[in-house]
């Protein structure tokens, strides 16, 4: 069975963009299932004990919600990235089975994390959409991956533009920025001295 994820930032005991998640599971279960029904989660009671700081919720589903788990959120420490290049590679939803990622973070050597080349232009991280700064804003590659919610909050924003970036464009920025939906824009900067192949 095709299993999807959802992973959804509370803060304090509220559900994060609960209106953009839904949307993006609602067009993964059409897209994959024919489903029409909508699986709603502002439903989702956060235990007590999550109640307070920033939590991870991880919703599995496929026709229908599988399972909602809630963990404490440690954010990961990248400071380098590895480019990759692997044309193959699709990931146009969120998708429960991630082996995809752990085969080409194999290639990452002794960098944290990497950062994927396709048909020579770059994408995503293994866990994320990445922004660079070029001194007058922020860019997001054209093609991500994945489409992330939080990539697509702020392009409507307008705190950052899409353009096709390819590595020889990355001379020509500053650093870089992870954005996911747990990250605060900002929070996890990447000297671009820190990206190689």
């Amino acid at each position: 069975m095709c299993l999807l994820l959802e992973t959804i930032r509370v803060q304090d005991g509220l559900l994060q963009a609960v209106d953009a998640h839904e949307r993006r599971m609602a067009k993964a279960r059409m897209d994959i299932f024919g489903a029409r029904d909508a699986l709603r989660l502002d439903g989702i009671a956060v235990p007590p004990e999550h109640a307070t700081g920033r939590v991870k919720c991880r919703v599995v589903y496929g026709a229908a919600i599988e399972s909602i788990e809630f963990e404490l959120y440690r954010p990961r420490t990248v400071r380098s990235l590895r480019l990759v290049r692997d044309d193959a590679v699709s990931y146009p939803y969120k998708f429960f089975d991630r082996r995809i990622f752990e085969a080409l973070l194999a290639k990452r050597g002794s960098c944290d994390d990497i950062l994927i080349v396709k048909n020579g232009l770059i994408t995503d991280t293994s866990f994320s959409n990445i922004a660079f700064d070029d001194g007058s804003g922020w860019i997001t590659p054209a093609s991500p991956l994945l489409a992330g919610t939080m990539r697509q909050r702020l392009l409507t924003q307008g705190l950052i533009r899409e353009e096709e970036i390819r590595p020889r464009d990355l001379k020509f920025f500053r650093r870089a920025c992870l954005i996911n939906a747990m990250l605060d824009f900002g929070e996890c900067l990447i000297n671009l001295d820190r990206i190689s192949w």
